[in-house]
């Protein structure tokens, strides 16, 4: 799975960058000089780098979105639980196991690990305690498992919303680099248009940089508190199998009590 998630993300690197640099060089370098376009070429080489991270970082959300959307499954949360705990106070393991299956989700999942391990122990497993035990049990593995694929693909948007400031801020100052220069080589009078051009080369590359930036952190803090709301609902989930499952059981001991 890693190697998988590893081979995508070189895939998505390098095809960002190639179509990058054919954008800036064959339809930026050869659109209309003065058009928005070849404001864009005159920003730079850096652009492409820039255009690379943008890119990679739109991919890779959209994967990261997708994903996510897939984790919810089908259904609220409260609603899944409510049938789930519903099944499981009449002693019906398997009817809960199939309310977690249609919703599909990693909340369900995680909840289905937990009882399929107090099906198994339900036979061979006496104590009542130990099982609880192993369903917490199955169920933090299942969570830690779910969270591991929440947190994937999430350092690239960090790492993309780190340094596109920075590369945004290197071409800044190639661009002002170039605009010095041509003071220094107009002898104080530079001529306006290699004045401009270098300007804008920095403006471009520090408005590219920033929105890199922004979206990436954004969209990296969505994600985290998407993870959090992720860990909050399994733990939710975990305690209201539990107590169910507990109350069920004195209810059941409670109707053999009356019957003896």
């Amino acid at each position: 799975m890693k190697n998988n998630n590893k081979l995508f993300l070189w895939a998505v690197i390098i095809t960002s960058f190639i179509l990058s640099y054919v954008i800036y060089f064959f339809v930026f370098g050869t659109a209309p000089k003065g058009s928005l376009l070849h404001y864009f070429y005159e920003g730079g080489p850096i652009i492409g780098t820039l255009m690379t991270a943008i890119m990679v970082l739109i991919v890779v959300v959209s994967e990261r979105v997708w994903s996510y959307q897939k984790a919810r499954g089908k259904g609220d949360f409260q609603g899944l639980m409510a049938r789930v705990k519903k099944a499981l106070e009449n002693g019906q393991i398997n009817e809960a196991l199939q309310e977690c299956e249609k919703h599909g989700s990693a909340i369900a999942s995680s909840i289905a690990s937990g009882l399929e391990r107090y099906r198994s122990l339900d036979e061979v497993e006496p104590r009542f305690n130990a099982k609880i035990q192993e369903v917490q049990k199955a169920i933090d593995e299942a969570a830690n498992f779910e969270s591991a694929q929440f947190e994937t693909n999430l350092t690239p948007i960090k790492t993309i919303a780190t340094i596109a400031t920075l590369i945004g801020l290197l071409g800044t100052t190639i661009g002002m680099i170039r605009a010095f220069a041509a003071i220094s080589q107009a002898g104080g009078t530079p001529d306006p248009t290699s004045l401009s051009g270098a300007i804008s080369e920095a403006l471009y590359n520090t408005a590219g940089g920033l929105f890199a930036a922004i979206v990436g952190t954004t969209m990296y803090n969505y994600f985290k508190a998407e993870i959090d709301n992720f860990t909050y609902f399994i733990d939710e989930a975990a305690f209201e199998v539990i107590q169910t499952l507990t109350i069920s059981r004195r209810n059941l001991i409670s109707e053999r009590e009356r019957a003896q």
